[in-house]
């Protein structure tokens, strides 16, 4: 009886197996994949709409291509080599891979004589069909299981015209890699908002413009942000402006050269009972920062934060600015839990790095002023980075490191200066004074 019981137990087994198999292999086979070019676009324009515009042609024929993969469960699109035109922002929805083998170039248009009028977002991770809602998308509920892969030499060119390349926004498990970035204008070539799980590596930025004290001094080549109102976060229609952070984001193996600043924040948030929110486990590793008008990292309201293994060179680079937090390599406030080792910096303006005490400026001014947090454990462990031909803070000389505890004023009693080559912290400034 028991052998019956155990063949029939066996038998719904398989059955079941085969099913589940079936069902995934049915699930996998109707995912597609796709190979473009700049003519098939083209021609996939010219076939569909009773009117052809140049201008809008590639980006109308690769949104009903992923509006497709969409309907199909996801899939990757390969852009084969060649110029591509963007007339207006291209969405990237869940489960879908896009390809850019080597010779791709995709430009940014502003073309206001064409049919449908120039936006200035290049990408959006984020499903076509929800882009005509206001406010649908929130926490982390958008796009997910995403790439935008370069294979090869890849070019997103901008153009100078003032926006974004790619829009993060509301999103998970994403992956930026392989491309470079030029042309940026007045905004960044990433934003990674309200968004967990991604990954951006062995990216080139480059050729910015430049920014001022007055225009586009704090435009990140890739900005951490999350959406609130009051502090002009993202402006995007769809999302909520829930004031959902960024956590476990990598910054790996990129190059950033010739702008303002690298990666970082530039405004921070609390909530309505006026506690920090933050950004958690932002991770920026191997990467190279110079000849940027400011800093390579700022962060504002970060914790569990490692910077390691990085170069940081020329950073400061023609900032004639007064103020303390600029012409550093690695700057902000609102710190928790850090981690600084193994970096760098070579011809910085002033000491490499600076945090104090900040209040927002402008958006988010409602805001209470952040702090400085740095136990002295996390401090002794910065003293393994080095240091070359790099400027100081002339009221603290001497120190690579400079930081300021409690109130964050720039007082002695709150200073700690760290050396590298003397391989000294020193938490007693006031007394050295």
């Amino acid at each position: 009886m028991k052998k019956r019981k155990f063949i029939q137990f066996f038998i719904a087994f398989f059955a079941l197996l085969l099913v589940f198999c079936a069902y995934t292999t049915t699930a996998q086979a109707k995912k597609m994949k796709v190979t473009v070019s700049p003519s098939s676009l083209d021609a996939q324009a010219k076939k569909h709409h009773t009117v052809y515009d140049k201008s809008v042609a590639h980006s109308m024929s690769l949104n009903e291509t992923l509006e497709k993969m969409r309907k199909k469960g996801g899939g990757t699109l390969t852009l084969k080599k060649g110029t591509y035109r963007f007339q207006y922002s291209v969405c990237i929805p869940s489960n879908v891979t896009v390809k850019l083998k080597k010779g791709v170039v995709l430009q940014n248009i502003m073309d206001y004589k064409a049919h449908i009028a120039p936006t200035t977002l290049m990408f959006q991770f984020v499903a076509k069909d929800k882009t005509y809602k206001k406010k649908i998308i929130g926490k982390y509920n958008g796009t997910s299981k995403a790439k935008l892969i370069g294979e090869g030499n890849v070019i997103i060119d901008m153009k100078y015209v003032t926006g974004l390349a790619v829009n993060v926004l509301h999103c998970s498990n994403i992956e930026i890699s392989g491309i470079t970035f030029k042309g940026m204008n007045k905004n960044h070539y990433i934003e990674v908002n309200a968004s967990k799980n991604v990954n951006i590596h062995d990216c080139k930025f480059v050729k910015a413009k430049k920014g001022s004290a007055k225009s586009a001094y704090v435009k990140e080549a890739i900005n951490i942000d999350l959406p609130d109102a009051a502090s002009h976060g993202i402006g995007s229609t769809w999302a909520k402006q829930d004031k959902t952070p960024c956590k476990n984001v990598t910054v790996k193996n990129c190059v950033f050269d010739s702008m303002s600043r690298g990666v970082g924040s530039h405004n921070y948030s609390q909530t309505s009972g006026g506690a920090n929110i933050y950004h958690t486990n932002i991770r920026i590793e191997g990467n190279t920062f110079k000849n940027l008008y400011d800093a390579g990292v700022y962060m504002m309201n970060w914790k569990d934060t490692k910077i390691v293994n990085n170069t940081f060179i020329n950073n400061g680079k023609g900032n004639n600015l007064t103020f303390t937090n600029t012409g550093h390599a690695i700057s902000g406030s609102g710190i928790e839990k850090i981690t600084i080792s193994g970096n760098t910096f070579q011809k910085i303006k002033k000491n490499p790095v600076n945090f104090n005490g900040q209040s927002n400026q402008g958006n988010g001014a409602k805001y209470k002023k952040i702090y400085v947090n740095i136990t002295e454990d996390e401090a002794n462990a910065m003293l393994d980075n080095t240091s070359i031909d790099c400027g100081n803070d002339p009221a603290f000389p001497g120190y690579d490191i400079v930081y300021f505890r409690g109130d964050g004023s720039r007082l002695a009693s709150n200073a700690v200066g760290i050396c590298f080559e003397k391989q000294e912290v020193n938490f007693e400034m006031e007394k050295a004074k």
